[in-house]
């Protein structure tokens, strides 16, 4: 990536609700960061009447990250919830976290999500890795 603050790429992020539930809540974000214009997907663990249907929760995801300030909108389209959740944060001057707000209707929460760096270090090897030799056996160079 040329630009430290594309945002492209897979992150994994917790939620909270408000505080009078104690519940923190993970997803994964697969996130395309097209000069700022922001797409993608969320999967999370299902919860409420969700979970009787499937384990996990599928949501879209479109918004925008201009400089640092990030904002998108999760929505979701599932067998029971329909409806979507606002997300508005600030990404890390390193470009790997971000941290802020969620909100839908009259809750909201914090969230936070930290870029995969094990699978840009892969990306990195792969692109440096040397094509190995293939072992012959002694018996074939005779």
């Amino acid at each position: 990536m040329s630009d430290a603050l594309d945002m492209t790429g897979l992150w994994h992020g917790t939620y909270t609700y408000p505080d009078y539930t104690s519940e923190t809540l993970p997803f994964v974000a697969n996130i395309v960061d097209a000069g700022g214009r922001l797409s993608g997907t969320i999967m999370e663990p299902a919860t409420g009447e969700e979970a009787f249907h499937a384990e996990e929760t599928e949501a879209l995801i479109a918004g925008s990250r201009g400089g640092r300030s990030v904002d998108f909108t999760k929505t979701y389209n599932g067998a029971i919830w329909v409806h979507s959740v606002d997300y508005v944060g600030q990404l890390s001057a390193d470009g790997q976290t971000v941290t802020g707000m969620w909100s839908v209707a009259d809750m909201d929460g914090a969230f936070e999500m930290h870029r995969d760096l094990k699978l840009e270090e892969l990306a990195e090897v792969e692109e440096t890795a040397e094509v190995p030799v293939p072992l012959i056996p002694v018996e074939r160079l005779r």
